[in-house]
């Protein structure tokens, strides 16, 4: 019987997640196409596409001056960053795999599990580092895209908190999104 209750409350997390990501999704098309519309970026449809929808969100942002630099296309940096981060970290998993074939095969042989197990805990360091400092990449870009184009519509501590918000809440986000998506941007 214990089984059973766990196993319906996990179907119920499962199910609210899943209809809270679906509004998520919709909302933030909706959204991202008004805003697209209202900003004169052509293809809003794009909103409704999984990856190309961060692309679209870069060219409604225009381009992000930050400390001088100019980041010139932020919505293909919002697209290959995390494909950058994973396949940097795939790499490195399937080096610490290797390395514990070998280990595992020559186990035998002290002198040499020493340095391959060393090397596999650094690499798992290093993929741990990388992941962490990937997050913190993609989401300061996304933090920095979200700016740019919140800053249109609103100032002062209610951007910040909508830039907050939107990192720390899901659904926030593409909450906002929906609503500002029929307000008037003033022109930048």
């Amino acid at each position: 019987m214990a089984n059973l209750l766990f196993i319906l409350f996990y179907m119920m997390c499962l199910c609210v997640y899943a209809v809270m990501k679906l509004a998520e999704y919709i909302l933030y098309g909706i959204g991202l196409r008004g805003m697209a519309r209202e900003m004169g970026v052509g293809n809003g449809w794009l909103a409704f596409v999984p990856f190309a929808r961060k692309y679209l969100q870069g060219k409604v942002s225009g381009p992000i001056t930050l400390k001088g630099k100019t980041i010139k296309e932020p919505g293909l940096w919002l697209v290959l960053l995390p494909f950058s981060v994973g396949i940097a970290t795939g790499f490195l998993a399937g080096l610490v795999m290797a390395l514990v074939v070998v280990g595992t095969l020559v186990r035998s042989n002290a002198i040499i599990m020493i340095p391959v197990t060393g090397v596999a805990i650094l690499a798992g360091v290093v993929i741990f580092l990388l992941g962490l400092v990937g997050t913190a990449a993609q989401n300061g870009l996304r933090a920095l895209v979200d700016h740019q184009i919140l800053s249109r519509y609103c100032q002062g501590n209610v951007l910040i908190l909508h830039i907050v918000f939107s990192t720390i809440f899901p659904l926030y986000e593409a909450a906002v999104f929906f609503y500002y998506r029929h307000h008037t941007a003033a022109r930048v």
